[in-house]
């Protein structure tokens, strides 16, 4: 049996009191709260100086939403030509219909193609087979949508040209 290298502890007792009476955050005087001010005492800023720093800051969380939009208009439109883009390639090839991928891709943008269905008669060799000039027509004018809703947003968040003399 192991022996107490601490004979004066007691082994396994623990003290009902951690602090004494006179130390117990109750009894403790409390400080008195001081109201915060709301600007710092030595930059007194006059109002119409914060309204027109108030007004920058939103118009730069303005311009930065209208950019990430942009960026995000940029990338739908690169996968949206990549996927016609890829259609007409299988579709010229003739890649099966029933396979899964080229299924997939051709149900996928069918919706995408369906203002543009009927629009021009696609020559086709064999069932499959087709060089379908609705797929290069629908990818000219998303292309062209795209890219003057792009063209307006940029003018949005573009500051004004000098006037030429």
């Amino acid at each position: 049996m192991r022996q107490n290298p601490y004979p004066e502890e007691t082994v396994n007792s623990q003290p009902t009191d951690v602090l004494p009476r006179r130390e117990r955050m109750e009894d403790l005087p409390t400080k008195p709260q001081q109201p915060l001010p709301s600007t710092p005492p030595t930059m007194d800023i006059p109002p119409e100086v914060e309204s027109a720093e108030t007004r920058q800051e939103e118009a730069r969380t303005v311009r930065y939403a209208i950019g990430k939009l942009n960026d995000f208009l940029q990338w739908f439109i690169a996968v949206l030509e990549t996927a016609l883009g890829i259609r007409f390639v299988l579709k010229l090839i003739g890649a099966d219909p029933t396979t899964l991928f080229a299924g997939f891709l051709y149900t996928l943008t069918d919706i995408i193609l369906f203002p543009f269905n009927n629009i021009v008669h696609s020559p086709s060799l064999h069932t499959n087979q087709a060089f379908e000039w609705a797929t290069l027509i629908a990818m000219a004018v998303y292309w062209l949508l795209f890219w003057a809703i792009r063209r307006f947003l940029r003018i949005l968040i573009s500051n004004p040209e000098e006037p030429s003399s």
